[in-house]
Parts: C-alpha cells; sequence; structure tokens
C-alpha cells in the first residue's frame, strides 16, 4: 500500500506540471484546473466538492519539489515500518483518516476563506503518531536536515510535533504569516490517536511504560512461559496433523494479508498450541 500511495501521488504530481506547461494560467502562472476542483478549502467546501477532504491530500505545490519530496520521504520510512503490522487494508484506512481530520481541522480554522490546502502532511503525522503511540520508548535516529543524526524516542517525537502544530496554528497561520498548513498537521495527529485508541487491537494506555507488543516482535504467544506459571492442559480440535497444518495455513495467510492484529482469540490459541504439536 504505501508502495501504491507513492506511484499515485507522484503520478498526480507529474499530472500537475503538465498541465503547468501545455496549459499555463493567465499571465504563466500555474494551471487553476486542479485547485479549483481537488484542492480543499472553505470556497470549494461551501461549493459542495465535499471529495476534496480527501482529493487534496493527492496534490502537491508544483513551485519545488521539497513538498513532495519530504512527504514522500516521511510515507516511505514511516510507512513501511507500520503497514506490516496493520495490514494492507488498515494502513489505507489509517491514511485516509488523517488525511480527512486533517482536512477537517483546517475547515475548522479556515472555513470562511478562500485559500486552499493541499499536501499529504496530514496522512503522514497520522502514521507519525501512530507509530510514536505504538513504541514510545523505541529509540529512532533521524538525519536533521539529511546531514546530522539525531536519536530521539518516539514519544519526544510526538509531544515535539503537537507542540509545533498547536504553536504553528497561534503564532503563525492564524496571523497569516506561514505558507504552513499546521493545522491540518493537528488534525492528522488526531487522527492517530484516535486510530490507536480505538481501532488498533490491544493497544495499551497513552505511553503506557514499555514498547506496545506488535507482529514485528515476538508476540507473547510465541515465548516459552515461566516455569512459575500453571500448567495448562489443552486438546486442539482437529482430526489430524494435515487439518490442523491446513488451519495454520490460513491463518497465516490471514496474518500476511491484514496483520497479526485481525486474528481473533480463537485464531491466536490455535497458532500457540499447534506450534508444540507440528513441531513433535
Amino acid at each position: 500500500m504505501v508502495t501504491t500511495l507513492i506511484a499515485i501521488t507522484v503520478a498526480v504530481f507529474v499530472l500537475q506540471q503538465v498541465l503547468n506547461v501545455f496549459f499555463p494560467g493567465v499571465g504563466g502562472r500555474e494551471n487553476g484546473f486542479m485547485s479549483e476542483w481537488f484542492a480543499l478549502s472553505g470556497q470549494n467546501f461551501q461549493e459542495l466538492k465535499v471529495w476534496t477532504l480527501f482529493s487534496y491530500g493527492l496534490l502537491h505545490s508544483t513551485a519545488g519539489f521539497y513538498h513532495i519530496l519530504g512527504n514522500m520521504l516521511g510515507l516511505f520510512f514511516i510507512g513501511r515500518i507500520v503497514e506490516p503490522l496493520i495490514g494492507r487494508e488498515r494502513f489505507l484506512g489509517l491514511y485516509l483518516a488523517g488525511t480527512l481530520a486533517g482536512g477537517l481541522v483546517y475547515l475548522l480554522f479556515h472555513f470562511n476563506g478562500s485559500g486552499p490546502v493541499v499536501g499529504a502532511s496530514a496522512a503522514i503525522m497520522g502514521i507519525l503518531a501512530f507509530f510514536c503511540l505504538l513504541y514510545p520508548e523505541r529509540p529512532v535516529t533521524l538525519l536533521l536536515f539529511f546531514i546530522i543524526p539525531i536519536t530521539l524516542k518516539p514519544k519526544w517525537i510526538f509531544w515535539g510535533s503537537l507542540a509545533l502544530s498547536i504553536g504553528g496554528i497561534l503564532l503563525y497561520e492564524l496571523p497569516g504569516n506561514s505558507q504552513v498548513a499546521h493545522s491540518a498537521h493537528l488534525g492528522g495527529l488526531f487522527a492517530g490517536i484516535l486510530y490507536f485508541r480505538y481501532f488498533h487491537n490491544r493497544a495499551p494506555a497513552f505511553f503506557a511504560s514499555g514498547s506496545a507488543r506488535t507482529t514485528i516482535e515476538q508476540p507473547a504467544w510465541f515465548k516459552r512461559r515461566k516455569k512459575t506459571e500453571p500448567h495448562i492442559s489443552y486438546k486442539v480440535n482437529r482430526s489430524n496433523r494435515d487439518e490442523l497444518q491446513s488451519e495454520v495455513d490460513r491463518i497465516l495467510d490471514k496474518i500476511n494479508a491484514s496483520g497479526f492484529g485481525s486474528l481473533t482469540d480463537g485464531e491466536k490459541l490455535t497458532l500457540d498450541r499447534a506450534k508444540d504439536i507440528l513441531s513433535r
């Protein structure tokens, strides 16, 4: 899904550039078709162009390449970690939720304004927030200005992003001193928080101590039981090893398609029990 989203976004950016070159606006300015019909603004929304709540995330500034480059790098590096944890469909849902929430918060501050907003930044912020909540204590190394390595814990990245978004709204966006849609970034962060809190299976408390367990780490059911734990007897409801192996294969296919979090308690128990039986 990460690759698909990057390909679609880059293709739309190329289309924007082609329209600017072959069908420039008045005075040689950029072609206004894409902004008029697909960028998000209070005016477009009042004209019932409700699809712009999602389509704006596919557009980027054509004045340079830094806008789309920064967003696509963020999508690639963070998305390739998050997608295997929750699966393609849920990752797309998180991406769209970040886009939608970012658009709604932007409209909250600019409903009567005419300035449009474009970019995938809100969706990226949603994925970033989800990752930071999932692994609050895991150190990550960032390259400041693509040169200087800085190691931080994700929880500080989250709080820093939240503070920058709120401060940017109050100090720059509302006074009209910035072209950055900090309100959309804030909406994306909210989407990541809500997705983690209400839709991600087995979500721990907000910034609980320790990292949340996910499929990228060794699951609890796969770890060796402590000797102090009471012995639990069980019997797998399968007539033979072939049927058990078929059921395990089906569950593994489901993990590959939708992530470990999509399994039911019964399927997790089946894997736990089959691990011992099939290894004999």
